[in-house]
């Protein structure tokens, strides 16, 4: 489907539009408008974002350039191209974050927190049982012919030269990286490990000359993908690659120094590193570490003020959760909304002699889950219990294994992985006889059954009791069961059978009725916007003369505001104290509206890599509630959203003359504080 103007640069760029996303995260970061230790947090987040996109990303195009150096992404890029406007990107990026960081450690000393990032002398005397910690640290000394010995990914090293020799001194203990030092009452001080200890280096070698002495990391590749010609079994491969993993191949060495010297290109040489895989700034390493400092006691004013997650209007009261979703479809807004009441479904469906079966899709569970305990007692009770634990999900394998095995001692049924297409879909049905007939429970949701991130991530869900949404879901999971072919779909959009396809007809009759009768509207929110033929459907929607409003916290290839492309067309970016997660797709649909809430994103991979699942909301009530107060309320953000530009930039969206800041994250806090959002929606929306 192309549109009718020839444009030759349809799409941004991936890789650079991410990277514009992991800016607009350090502009908080930079914002003074915020607390303080919210800027440390969002500062170390940049750091996290930047290891895993060239674990990942960088990565990956590298292994392009390799094999294929012909072969170009939408926007006309080869691989190669890519890498250099990366490189660029993030030196450039770096050092707007060291100066930033530079910026807070001032504010934070002014405010009683000092992070000791330079020592001379007599600085930083440490308990004597910590000195003599890292005094131990046993340092690797080799010739400087001999190969580097064995380093971890996303660790912290010093690297020592002395003439014809070398030390490496690795800090594996990561407690021991950022060490708190005795201060008055009232006051926290700070010092970084390795700083200190090449301060310290010639006391360390007291037989050697040294010349110089620097902190550095190195990044490995995160590769564990799986061929389906592979014959080992999915789960004995990942469990071998994940312990394998530090052999990987180096992507990137950054190195913690006020200027580039012999020993860092020994470093690049010896790790078989061009000069772009070489990055060198005066800045502490892995800011991570930096969030121990975020979440100090005492310190509230430099925060933002907490929200307590809510209990909705029905579960306030004792009583049986699924009696009350028997009533009506409940929603749930995380984090303004309780993941207790998940937890709470799944544990009374546990004790519940009338429940038979409970059936689970597992994506990223993290390291301590009251889901799977749950579902593990549940098991041991004598539920037929069924779950699908992904164990491809990225950075989340080791993880999961371990889940798979606990939930197979406690007598669960863990279905065999797939070995290409990963299972995305959040989704949890519970079969409960009630007479005669077996009612069936079903939650579906945007994000993951993680309780850390159901208090960083906005997400939603649904807990419903509709039989043909319950018929379709339990397809699904005896589908994954039997590993077969996924059987047809009339109210759920699942990948990778009726998604991409739906999503596309979608736009279209949106197009068709807009001709017919006006009013031509879609809304729509996600993390990432990729699809070369789902954009292409959106340029030919503005051309038609459909409005398109766009919330895409992260990637968007797609450019609004181009005259005959994409006039119709805005994007907006929210970057807050949460981070924005749910994905929600509207059509007007000639005034029938359907809205769709989903675990997919508009990407290839989400289309035809995955088993993902759009959910419509059809209760009118909470439809409404998701146009009026979540996707509009977002669109009119002027306090926290960012429009993207048609260049590629993206300008704060800042309240007109006159009128009134609109957040619209503390907009959902307090409706989730008030009454229940069925009686508010009546009460404010009429």
């Amino acid at each position: 489907m192309q549109p009718n103007p020839p444009f030759k640069r349809q799409f941004f760029n991936r890789n650079m539009s991410w990277l514009s996303f992991n800016d607009r995260v350090l502009g908080e970061a930079a914002d003074r408008g915020v607390p303080l230790l919210e800027r440390l947090r969002f500062a170390a987040i940049v750091s996290s974002n930047l290891n895993e996109f060239f674990m990942v990303r960088v990565a990956g195009a590298a292994r392009l350039a390799r094999k294929d150096p012909s072969r170009r992404s939408p926007d006309g890029l080869s691989a190669a191209q890519a890498i250099v406007q990366i490189r660029e990107e993030v030196l450039r990026q770096k050092s707007r974050q060291a100066a930033v960081l530079e910026d807070i450690f001032n504010e934070l000393r002014r405010a009683g927190i000092t992070v000791l990032s330079r020592f001379d002398g007599g600085q930083a005397t440490f308990d004597p049982e910590i000195r003599e910690k890292l005094v131990k640290l046993k340092p690797v000394v080799r010739r400087s012919s001999d190969p580097l010995p064995e380093l971890k990914s996303d660790q912290i090293h010093i690297f020592v030269s002395f003439p014809g020799e070398y030390a490496v001194i690795s800090i594996e203990e990561r407690g021991l990286r950022l060490l708190r030092l005795a201060s008055p009452e009232g006051t926290a001080v700070f010092a970084l490990a390795e700083r200190w200890l090449c301060s310290k280096v010639h006391e360390l070698f007291r037989d050697r000359e040294v010349i110089e002495a620097f902190p550095f990391k190195i990044i490995r590749e995160h590769d564990l993908r799986y061929s389906p010609d592979d014959e080992d079994p999915v789960e004995d491969y990942i469990e071998h690659q994940s312990r394998n993993k530090q052999r990987s191949r180096v992507v990137r060495l950054e190195v913690d120094a006020q200027y580039y010297s012999e020993g860092a290109m020994f470093l690049a040489s010896a790790l078989r590193l061009d000069s772009a895989s070489l990055y060198r700034f005066d800045m502490p390493l892995d800011l991570r570490t930096m969030l121990s400092v975020c979440s100090l006691e005492g310190f509230d004013r430099l925060r933002y003020p907490a929200i307590v997650p809510a209990a909705p209007g029905p579960f306030r009261s004792v009583g049986r959760i699924m009696s009350t979703i028997k009533k009506h479809d409940i929603m749930l807004h995380h984090p303004y909304d309780s993941f207790d009441i998940v937890v709470n479904f799944l544990k009374e469906a546990a004790g519940d002699p009338q429940v038979s079966e409970i059936y689970h899709v597992a994506y990223r569970a993290g390291q301590r889950s009251p889901v799977m305990e749950v579902l593990k007692e549940a098991a041991c009770k004598g539920k037929k219990v069924t779950v699908y634990v992904e164990v491809k999900a990225r950075f989340d394998e080791e993880n999961n294994l371990r889940w798979m095995k606990e939930l197979r001692a406690a007598g669960a049924k863990v279905l065999p992985p797939f070995k290409g297409t990963k299972v995305h879909s959040k989704v949890t049905q519970v079969m409960r006889r009630e007479g005669l007939e077996t009612v069936v429970y079903t939650h579906l949701g945007t994000g993951n059954y993680h309780y850390g991130t159901a208090r960083q991530y906005t997400d939603i869900g649904i807990l419903t009791c509709d039989a043909e949404i319950g018929a379709e879901v339990y397809g699904y999971f005896n589908s994954l069961a039997a590993g077969r072919p996924l059987p047809r779909f009339r109210k759920l959009l699942v990948a990778p059978v009726n998604l991409s396809g739906s999503v596309l007809r979608l736009i279209r009759a949106e197009m068709e009725a807009h001709r017919r009768s006006g009013g031509g509207l879609i809304m729509a929110k996600m993390n990432s916007l990729v699809d070369p033929d789902v954009i292409r459907a959106l340029y030919e929607a503005s051309a038609a003369g459909v409005k398109v409003r766009l919330l895409v916290r992260g990637i968007c290839c797609l450019k609004p505001g181009i005259k005959g492309l994409s006039e119709n067309i805005t994007v907006l970016s929210i970057v807050d104290r949460f981070l924005e997660h749910s994905r929600i797709f509207y059509f007007r649909a000639g005034g029938e509206e359907k809205l769709f809430l989903s675990s997919a994103d508009w990407m290839p991979r989400n289309f035809y890599s995955r088993y993902e699942i759009a959910f419509p909301v059809t209760d009118p009530l909470l439809k409404r509630y998701v146009k009026e107060v979540i996707l509009e309320g977002g669109l009119a953000d002027n306090v926290k959203a960012r429009q993207l530009q048609s260049d590629g930039t993206y300008d704060r969206v800042k309240p007109a003359e006159g009128e009134k800041p609109r957040r619209s994250q503390l907009l959902f806090a307090s409706l989730a504080q008030s009454s229940y959002k069925g009686t508010l929606l009546e009460k404010r929306l009429q």
